[in-house]
């Protein structure tokens, strides 16, 4: 099932790629060992029989990556590099690493601060006095393919311009964009295309950077999908013959690198947001007189990728809250005052619910007395779970599970945090109080996971404990079954 969660715009910086001749060892198999911690907060490598299988310990350790990696730290806090065969693929030092699989390629990112002398004309005048400040904090940034040592990105950037990361994005099992810019993967090796990428669609769709106009590709295709677009914040609608305009549509504080409507120049087809995967109506066949006068007094219109509508927002002033009240049309200019889609979320910034809101997902009076939702987040890969924000009269704010299916609460919202650590199978960590610890909690099974708490649990199973003498030791458990891997 393909989830329909906006997809945010991706950075657009530049790479180089060149090739060089590799030292990693071609014959690592996939492992599963554990980082263990023994008896003197060290960690050591265990298999599922909680046998060592590597001499070495480590201040830190984390997890092989399927390609047979993993990253490991001394005392000092540096990290290192090494293989399934324990061997150093680069040595401790003060440099960031990052790991990340493509396949059977992983890319490994080096990134290393240092303090780079300036020209004098950019030099930082304090005309208050203190100096003159002659340096710049820099960031030396490197990625490249560990299996054949080929260069994708080697930059020196000022600290506050670093943007890169791992973070890759599938178009298809051959392509995929990084810090983008659109690769080809075969047999190991990434090829750069000339294509820089500014959005990512659904089906192998993109759209490259572009100016004042815009194209879409399917990367099966070498020709644009379509082409000639241009922005637009208004859209013409007609009546029964009359001009219906909506103006100032999708209009944003801070416009997106790629508008959230596309107009064909050349059919005069106006394409939305996210997916731009069909052309809106421009005869509206059935409507009531409510349903045009809320479509007079519009602000936002989406596309629901997968599905015949499209989502209309009108601002509600006479909300408590920042609220829209909603009204949709499909593809054959029907208006519609509700429809039935799934797995489509329409998300804010800052990734909280916008639709389907609050009115939708609680029916009336399901609320108790004097209780105010705030923010809402849809647990990813599940039915119908929302973590919810609950203010109970003058209380602290406290969060809890609504199913929207059952319309009943899944876990009563009486938790000041909840961290969601794998939401298909349902586990999630639990806070109680204020700085308080965390437990294990399985909500299929509605029962908490092992006797134990934590100060922090992370989904990987790394846990943050203090001990009777207030000693902090880092350890990792089976998030699934409470299975400490310590001595």
């Amino acid at each position: 099932m393909i989830r329909s969660i906006l997809i945010g715009l991706i950075s657009m910086l530049c790479m180089t790629a060149c090739a060089q001749k590799s030292t990693i060892n071609p014959t690592l198999k996939p492992i599963h060992w554990i980082p263990m911690q023994t008896k003197d907060r060290q960690f050591v490598y265990v298999d599922s029989a909680l046998r060592q299988q590597l001499p070495q310990k480590f201040a830190h350790a984390d997890f092989f990556t399927s390609t047979g990696y993993a990253i490991v730290s001394n005392t000092k806090n540096q990290q290192a590099l090494i293989n399934s065969k324990g061997e150093f693929i680069e040595n401790y030092s003060d440099t960031d690493l990052g790991l990340q699989t493509l396949g059977q390629v992983t890319l490994l990112m080096k990134r290393r601060e240092h303090e780079k002398n300036l020209p004098f004309w950019n030099w930082d005048w304090n005309i208050l006095g203190g100096g003159i400040k002659k340096t710049a904090t820099y960031i030396k940034v490197e990625i490249r393919v560990l299996e054949t040592g080929q260069v994708l990105l080697d930059k020196d950037v000022p600290y506050d311009e670093n943007e890169y990361s791992l973070a890759l994005y599938h178009l298809d099992d051959q392509h995929v964009v990084l810090n983008g810019n659109l690769y080809g993967l075969k047999d190991q090796h990434l090829k750069k295309l000339s294509t820089k990428v500014d959005l990512i669609l659904e089906n192998g769709r993109y759209i490259p950077v572009a100016g004042n106009r815009f194209e879409i590709y399917d990367i099966r295709r070498q020709q644009p999908i379509l082409s000639n677009l241009i922005a637009v914040d208004k859209i013409d609608l007609h009546w029964k013959g009359q001009l219906l305009q909506l103006d100032s549509i999708n209009q944003e504080r801070f416009a997106p690198t790629v508008p959230k409507l596309l107009k064909d120049d050349s059919s005069g087809k106006i394409y939305a947001f996210p997916q731009y995967d069909k052309a809106l109506p421009t005869q509206i066949k059935q409507a009531t007189a409510a349903q045009i006068a809320f479509l007079k007094e519009a602000s936002l219109l989406y596309s629901v990728n997968n599905s015949p509508y499209f989502i209309l927002g009108r601002f509600n002033y006479d909300h408590e809250v920042w609220a829209y009240d909603w009204l949709y049309l499909d593809k054959e200019g029907n208006l519609l005052d509700e429809i039935n889609v799934r797995d489509f979320f329409i998300l804010d910034q800052v990734g909280y619910l916008v639709w389907p809101d609050k009115h939708m997902l609680f029916t009336k009076n399901t609320l108790e007395k004097g209780w105010k939702t705030g923010k809402i987040k849809y647990v990813y890969q599940s039915e119908a779970l929302y973590l919810i924000n609950i203010k109970k009269g003058e209380q602290d704010p406290t969060m809890g599970f609504w199913n929207a299916g059952a319309k009943t609460w899944d876990l009563p919202p009486n938790f000041r945090h909840i961290e969601i650590l794998d939401g298909k199978q349902q586990i999630f960590a639990l806070q109680k109080q204020e700085d308080g610890p965390y437990t294990l909690y399985d909500n299929k099974t509605k029962k908490q996971i092992g006797s134990k708490s934590y100060d922090t649990i992370s989904s990987n199973g790394l846990v943050r404990e203090k001990d009777a003498e207030n000693k902090v030791s880092y350890y990792y458990i089976d998030i699934y079954s409470g299975k400490a891997y310590r001595k």
